[in-house]
């Protein structure tokens, strides 16, 4: 709906975006504050006559939205906190070890080939090359995260990048993490203890229930949900043998929200909490790579994975007053950007994105892409997010591909129509790929697409939630994420 434009004759405006929520209004500015107001109250704030001695007025000057020099300096110094990760260079390094895998997942965009298949690894040579290219950029903090197909399938060369890393990295001047995101289903002991021992994070899915897992990923031998939770035991067992705190040394796990969990956000979230599991990562389907091809079978609307959605964090929520302890990550990745400076390290959630600014993906054979996104998209013909080799190309001249600043260009939400004047532009983040393969363009032509909607859907209603007396303190907690790095360190004997 388009908004009112009220008239304006208050000369102490900050700047700042505005939208109707519920009968008040909400506002918020560059820095991140935001402020509700009655609508009466809104009025008189932009006429010039709010009453400086009232709770509104002093409110809006603790949030920044009154001007004045204190206020101006803590408007600069909240945008410069928040916007660090613009001058640290890619940080995620993502390395397709296989296009091989051994399960059959119905919604899979990953551009899988069969387990026996020839000619889809990484190669030690290619590692290398790869590991030259990351070891050249500025980013002080690098994490490499290993996917696939099924990563562990290729395992040889894991292990290389992972010991060849650690030894480039011998005088400290990075902090090196890993991680593997895995189906878990062929990894032994010997490996476990590999990466246990290396600081190696592991990263899993489940989708909810045994039968709704098992639907969506298939595995021909038995239970790919089964399966997964004999190797989460090992790999815990594994930590505990090392004295590690299972407080901070565990499987991440997320869920990928297909057709068949609509009707089922409850049993989700209580298979997880059934698990022990204190982090549930709510995901919708994309459309990305063989994506397209299956959509139609199991995607869905915007509105549909809302309601699947808000009904699943409504529940967590109810559980969180009731004492248990469990959050939902994409919320928890929302309020770090509304309640605090501190950057959740999430590529979507940024102006610009995170395509080549904050991440680069690197295929099996050597391309490098300016996300994991893009990739999929040349999965499916079309190289346009492709922007070098490391065969052939340095971290430089990779970093000064043309396509690189395109996406740059049309991912800042203060520039683009649609985005620039909207009220969540300070915590939100758009995708250029995205838009490129439902819209052929970069640049949305309509900014309410279905991702659009599925994150204003979310922020309304973390807004709405917030609003709530003591509900602020309750999700401020979701914002304080334990410091695991302690764990994801080689253990020296």
């Amino acid at each position: 709906m388009k908004k009112r434009i009220p008239e304006v004759h208050n000369e102490r405006l900050m700047p700042f975006r505005w939208q109707e929520l519920d009968g008040r209004i909400l506002l918020t500015n560059d820095a991140g504050n935001y402020a509700w107001l009655e609508q009466e109250a809104f009025g008189d704030f932009l006429a010039g006559t709010l009453l400086a001695e009232s709770p509104a007025h002093a409110e809006l000057e603790r949030r920044n939205l009154i001007r004045s020099p204190q206020a101006e300096k803590k408007v600069m110094d909240h945008v410069r906190a928040r916007s660090q990760h613009l001058f640290a260079g890619p940080n995620l390094h993502i390395l397709i070890l296989t296009l091989r895998c051994n399960q059959a997942c119905v919604y899979c965009h990953a551009s899988r080939k069969p387990e026996k298949s020839k000619g889809y690894d990484m190669s030690l040579e290619t590692a290398a090359r790869v590991l030259d290219v990351i070891f050249q950029g500025p980013s002080p903090d690098l994490t490499i995260e290993f996917q696939g197909g099924e990563p562990a399938l290729n395992f040889d060369v894991l292990r290389f990048v992972v010991e060849e890393a650690y030894k480039r990295n011998q005088d400290g001047e990075r902090n090196l993490y890993f991680s593997l995101v895995s189906n878990l289903s062929t990894l032994n002991q010997e490996q476990i203890d590999f990466l246990v021992d290396n600081g190696v994070m592991v990263c899993t899915s489940i989708d909810g229930p045994a039968q709704l897992h098992d639907r969506n990923r298939k595995f021909k031998q038995h239970s790919s949900h089964a399966e997964a939770l004999k190797t989460i035991k090992v790999i815990d067992r594994t930590y505990q043998k090392r004295g590690l705190d299972p407080e901070l040394a565990y499987v991440n796990a997320l869920a990928t929200v297909s057709r068949s969990a609509l009707k089922k956000p409850r049993e989700v979230v209580d298979e997880y909490l059934r698990l022990g599991h204190k982090v549930i990562h709510l995901r919708p389907l994309n459309p990305f790579g063989m994506g397209l091809k299956v959509w139609a079978r199991e995607g869905y609307t915007a509105q549909e994975f809302l309601d699947f959605y808000l009904e699943a964090l409504d529940y967590i929520i109810e559980l969180n007053q009731k004492g248990e302890e469990i959050m939902e990550k994409m919320a928890s990745l929302m309020l770090t950007r509304i309640l605090t400076d501190e950057d959740p390290n999430y590529m979507d959630l940024r102006s610009p994105c995170g395509a080549g600014l904050g991440q680069l993906a690197y295929n099996y054979d050597g391309r490098v892409y300016t996300c994991d996104e893009g990739r999929m998209v040349g999965a499916m013909g079309d190289d346009i997010f492709c922007i070098g080799d490391v065969h052939q190309n340095s971290y430089e001249e990779i970093i000064r591909h043309p396509g690189l600043r395109s996406l740059c260009v049309a991912s800042c939400l203060e520039c683009l129509p649609g985005c620039s004047e909207c009220v969540y532009a300070p915590y939100c983040g758009v995708c250029p790929v995205y838009n490129y393969i439902m819209e052929g363009d970069l640049v949305a032509r309509y900014p309410a697409n279905d991702r659009c909607r599925i994150q204003k859907g979310m922020l309304d209603h973390l807004f709405k939630r917030l609003a709530e007396p003591g509900m602020e303190d309750l999700l401020r907690r979701w914002t304080e994420s334990k410091d695991r790095s302690s764990v994801y360190r080689r253990i020296v004997p």
